[in-house]
């Protein structure tokens, strides 16, 4: 049974180390994870060289292996969930090992296994109360529900092995009894149980990773053309469905191409990532932002009239834009300054090409009626701008 599971853990400190090796996201929990199947096949090895092995390091070697597993596998958790590693009180729950281990040496074996299953309780109960609450955000209650139950099935076998070090009784891990082949099984279970969740969160974030990543601007961190053009076929079929109009507003930054000639592309795209902030630091909580290409940004605003909300809405973006200026040295400052054209879907347009077409003709009217203003699609109107 010590062969079974050892070599068990063998293969997933390697299937840590190639996981490691091909992928950057979730690679220093990973490379933790491999120190813990590699530092629990060690204290496996160790048991297993009972008796013939020295005492010190087959018992109290093994038994500070078996914690530094515990440590490496619940720290790995917590730098996968982006939390900070309590080093601390992981630290002190060592130095507490080391020196009652010490104290009590390699032949007191109830009195060292009470010790040690009892500070690897709370090594499990630490790192469960740690990570809870962000597996929940995460995850959901299903996926925290499985996360938890190998630690806690580690935890029950713990408290055995505490009540059994208690009680005096003469309980052999390394023997042939069914309580020790039980032990062995539920090891066995709850590191299977353990590597294959975490190889499957490591991939499940990896495909949500790539998707988000297939949706967003690099560069300014809004949503990309893709998002929006999904979104906004939702709004076409939601408007078609309950005759609730939405709104569109075109952004198009003034003299861009002036800004990239003149000072660089490095400049030109910190002038992007400026404008995208304030877009989307101004538009309120239930519109979309997104950068459709080049120096060009759209505006989605569901359920909303183009007249009363999107020209308003529209102006306060102008003013958010021509408030910015562009450090571009010491002693020069640029200017930033963008035209805005806004539209409304209909309730007869075929699909949601029409409305983007007519705010990018609103937005070609406001070019030509001197920039940096709002031109609303149909009655070209401008509105109230404070000028260059």
């Amino acid at each position: 049974m010590t062969t079974l599971v050892s070599l068990q853990l063998l293969l997933y400190a390697l299937l840590w180390l190639l996981c490691s090796a091909g992928l950057r996201l979730g690679r220093a929990a990973m490379l933790h994870w491999m120190g813990y199947a590699l530092a629990s096949a060690g204290s496996i090895a160790l048991i297993a060289w009972r008796p013939d092995g020295p005492v010190w390091l087959t018992h109290s070697g093994s038994s500070l292996a078996v914690m530094l597993s515990l440590v490496l596998a619940g720290r790995g958790v917590e730098v996968f969930m982006d939390l900070r590693p309590s080093d601390k009180p992981l630290a002190l729950m060592v130095l507490v090992a080391v020196l009652g281990l010490a104290w009590i040496g390699p032949h007191q074996t109830n009195a060292r296994v009470a010790l040690m299953s009892s500070l690897n309780t709370l090594l499990l109960l630490l790192f469960l109360a740690r990570i809870r609450l962000a597996f929940l955000a995460e995850f959901g209650l299903p996926t925290t529900i499985a996360a938890a139950m190998p630690p806690l099935a580690l935890v029950g076998l713990n408290i055995y092995f505490v009540s059994q070090a208690l009680t005096g009784a003469n309980f052999d891990i390394a023997g042939d009894s069914s309580a020790a082949a039980g032990a062995w099984i539920t090891t066995l279970v709850a590191a299977a149980a353990f590597n294959y969740l975490f190889l499957f969160l490591v991939g499940f974030r990896l495909v949500g990773t790539l998707r988000r990543q297939a949706r967003q601007d690099k560069l300014t961190g809004l949503h990309n053309r893709r998002a929006m053009e999904d979104r906004l076929q939702m709004e076409w079929v939601r408007a078609q469905r309950y005759t609730k109009p939405f709104t569109v507003i075109c952004v198009d930054i003034d003299h861009f191409k002036l800004i990239n000639d003149q000072y660089g592309h490095a400049m030109g795209d910190r002038a992007l990532q400026m404008v995208a902030h304030a877009l989307q630091a101004t538009a309120r909580d239930t519109d979309h932002v997104s950068r459709i290409g080049g120096e060009e940004f759209l505006v989605l605003m569901p359920e909303a009239d183009a007249r009363s909300e999107g020209v308003a809405l529209a102006e306060r973006l102008r003013q958010a834009v021509a408030a910015l200026q562009l450090q571009a040295s010491a002693n020069t400052t640029i200017p930033l300054r963008a035209s805005f054209g806004v539209a409304q879907s209909h309730p007869d347009d075929m699909d949601q090409e029409r409305v983007l077409r007519r705010a990018d003709q609103a937005l070609y009217d406001a070019k030509h009626a001197g920039r940096n203003c709002v031109v609303l699609h149909q009655d070209a109107q401008r509105a109230p701008a404070t000028g260059d």
